[in-house]
This record gives C-alpha cells, sequence and structure tokens, in this order.
C-alpha cells in the first residue's frame, strides 16, 4: 500500500516486533508499564502502532537493554525527555505571544501617547 502526503504508517504488533527485535507479549508488559506508550487499536482490537511508539519502544529497549536501567529508572528518563520536548515548545509559543502582546501595548502606547499631544 503506498501512503498519500500527510499519511502515518501503523505497523501491526508482529511487525512492530520484527523491527524492533522486541518480542509481543513484552511490548504489551511494557504498554502497562509506560503510560506513553499506548498504540490505537482497530475495531477487531489488534494494536497499531505509529511511528511514535515506535521511537518510543526503541527508547526503552536502550534504556533498559543497553543502559542498564530499572524500569522505574526508564519511565523517569523519558517521562522527562517528553515532557522536556513539549515544555519547550510550550515555552516558545509564551515567547511568540508575549511579543505579540508587546508590539499591540506598543502601539496602543504610541496610539495615546499622539491622541494626548493633540489634545
Amino acid at each position: 500500500m503506498e501512503l498519500k502526503k500527510g499519511e502515518i504508517e501503523f505497523l501491526s504488533i508482529g511487525d512492530v516486533s520484527v523491527q524492533t527485535g522486541v518480542k509481543p507479549y513484552i511490548l504489551r508488559y511494557w504498554e502497562k508499564e509506560f503510560p506513553f506508550l499506548q498504540p490505537l487499536k482497530n475495531k477487531a482490537g489488534h494494536r497499531l502502532y505509529s511511528p511514535r511508539d515506535i521511537f518510543i519502544i526503541k527508547s526503552i529497549k536502550k534504556l533498559l537493554y543497553s543502559k542498564g536501567y530499572s524500569i522505574s529508572g526508564a519511565k523517569k528518563v523519558l517521562w522527562e525527555t517528553l515532557l522536556g520536548k513539549r515544555n519547550r515548545g510550550i515555552h516558545q509559543h509564551l515567547e511568540e505571544i508575549k511579543k505579540d502582546l508587546q508590539e499591540a501595548l506598543d502601539i496602543i502606547n504610541k496610539s495615546l501617547e499622539e491622541k494626548s499631544t493633540t489634545v
């Protein structure tokens, strides 16, 4: 099946297992342990993993098997990483809003100054 622009390819648990080298029963266990790993399910109840899910699975695997983290340690690292990215995006958005508000305030102040000098 060929994907169109903007479409995301979802993989079955078997395909993800082959791609990541993590057995399906471990993937199901990780879904219980890592709340941010929640693949979609189709009408038949089969799991559908997104590219984001696969990234998380590879990250969990690296932390547990290569870096020697415990489940709770890996969970903490991933929470900090995922929330950090989210918070950076929020911070950037807030800075843009702050800039826009400052520009609006400058326009209002300039307008008030012009009105006070003409009166």
